[in-house]
């Protein structure tokens, strides 16, 4: 059933860019041959996904439905559910690290390199009161500091920082 929604979210991707492309468009936009498309098309139309329209003998035009785009819209409801949950996941382990750092005398927070989660370290620093720093990977450490090596460094770059004392950003969220 996700192969489905995937395909329909393709599918209506590629109409939105192209209103009035081919069979054979909508097919190698999506990665599969035409013959694959037509019997998905079929099993959407079936489903009431898509409205097929002549345009003339030969030409087809792809829409589309209103239960197609409802299909599509509680998939994203449905991603953005579990995205928000693995966020809030997140936030909570960060926030026990950085109270648990906290405790042991460390006010500040260094992030060493990058992180797609920056934010919820800062958040973290901001409700507990700790300063929160950035530093280039290739920066000294701070020994009176919780540092934290973000997950978008290079391995070598992980590996000499947490043998410095720092810890991973993914460790903390593993723990």
């Amino acid at each position: 059933m996700n192969s489905d929604i995937a395909t329909l979210q393709n599918i209506a991707d590629t109409l939105k860019e192209d209103p009035m492309a081919s069979q054979r468009i909508l097919a190698e936009n999506a990665g599969m041959s035409i013959g694959l498309m037509n019997a998905v098309i079929k099993r959407f139309v079936e489903r009431g996904w898509i409205m097929l329209t002549n345009v003339n003998l030969r030409k087809l035009s792809y829409a589309i439905t209103p239960a197609g785009i409802a299909e599509l819209t509680a998939r994203s409801q449905t991603f953005a559910k579990r995205t928000f949950a693995i966020a809030n996941k997140y936030n909570d382990a960060l926030c026990s690290a950085v109270s648990e750092a906290k405790k042991q005398g460390k006010n500040k927070l260094i992030l060493y390199g990058n992180s797609y989660i920056k934010f919820l370290l800062i958040y973290a620093c901001q409700t507990l009161n700790v300063t929160f720093l950035e530093r280039d990977s290739t920066d000294p450490i701070e020994p009176d500091a919780f540092c934290v090596i973000g997950e978008q460094n290079n391995e070598a770059d992980i590996i000499r920082l947490t043998k410095q004392g720092c810890v991973s950003l993914l460790d903390l969220l593993d723990e």
